[in-house]
């Protein structure tokens, strides 16, 4: 009998027509941002922004192939740690990936799934640290679905891994590369770490995220002995207040204090999409660079080989 891993995240538009209803998903769902005015409303309220902002990331989509590359990237790696699960274990392992905000939907794949029966079920997101915004939200649709269908097996759920020693093994290689690439030791290198803000107010509510980013950096500073290191945010949009400071206006202020040889890790971002290839790249990087300021973005983590190892070690752990 063979086991199967289940794997959630936000997912992403496909071609360029799915962007407005990939956005109008995003914005509706008060979950991940509540604009504080009302369910109606905010689903009025979303489908204005997606319209608007449709059509203007339409041509950054447009520069990184016509679609995100988060779900083709996921899928690769599922598919390698699917083979590495077989190599180590002598078990076939099954992979499915289920989405929030665009195809294909967990609950569409949960449907898929009925009538299955399995060794084991893992259970995870591709979100390292948990939030009731991101993973939680994952998981809550994963249970609210898992009523409806039946999938036998010994499901064990693994909520969030940003402690992994594997998976931060990865992050540390990608961070000496880097290093190497400004052509300096890590020693004279300043560390900036970019994540995806959240909301001012998912703190109040005890969220974990900021907590779980706190505990990885240190975690990381520790592996590498190095103590040189911001953290900022990135990726804030709506008429809410996000968690700051923010990386673009960070980075100017570190270019301002003379600050050199800059590494940004987007420590929250397993895989290149439009905030990293973008946000980071083009815009915020590309102009720190023109300050003079030797700067670069860690490689993400994508399909790798040694992320494919690290998630066996994350489901297996």
């Amino acid at each position: 009998m063979k086991d199967l891993l289940f794997a959630m995240y936000m997912g992403g538009p496909d071609s360029i027509e799915a962007i407005r209803p990939f956005l109008k998903n995003l914005f509706s769902d008060r979950t991940i941002i509540d604009f504080r005015i009302g369910t109606w409303a905010q689903n009025i309220l979303a489908g204005v922004i997606a319209k608007s902002r449709s059509k203007k990331v339409a041509p950054l989509y447009e520069k990184m192939g016509g679609s995100s590359p988060q779900l083709r990237h996921m899928k690769t790696v599922l598919e390698k740690t699917a083979a590495v699960y077989y190599a180590k274990t002598g078990r076939e392992l099954e992979v499915r990936t289920g989405m929030c905000y665009y195809h294909p939907y967990i609950e569409d794949e949960l449907d898929r799934l009925d009538g299955s029966e399995f060794g084991n079920i893992y259970v995870m997101t591709m979100y390292p640290q948990d939030s009731y915004t991101t993973s939680g939200l994952c998981f809550k649709r994963f249970e609210e679905k898992l009523k409806t269908v039946s999938v036998k097996g010994h499901m064990k759920r693994i909520p969030f891994w940003h402690l992994n020693e594997s998976y931060n093994s990865c992050l540390i290689a990608r961070i000496y590369k880097a290093a190497e690439s400004l052509g300096k030791p890590l020693t004279e290198c300043h560390i900036l770490y970019s994540a995806h803000s959240l909301p001012e107010y998912t703190l109040a509510k005890g969220d974990l995220y900021t907590v779980h980013l706190e505990e990885q950096i240190s975690y990381i500073k520790d592996m590498l002995r190095h103590y040189n290191h911001s953290l900022a945010y990135q990726s804030r949009t709506g008429p809410v207040k996000w968690l700051g400071p923010e990386t673009s206006a960070k980075l100017e202020q570190l270019a301002d204090a003379g600050t050199d040889n800059i590494i940004v890790v987007p420590i929250s971002f397993i895989s290149d999409h439009i905030e990293t290839l973008i946000e980071l790249d083009e815009e915020y990087i590309s102009h720190i660079k023109t300050k003079g300021i030797n700067i670069t973005r860690t490689e993400s983590l994508n399909a790798s080989d040694d992320f494919a190892e690290s998630i066996y070690n994350i489901i297996l752990s």
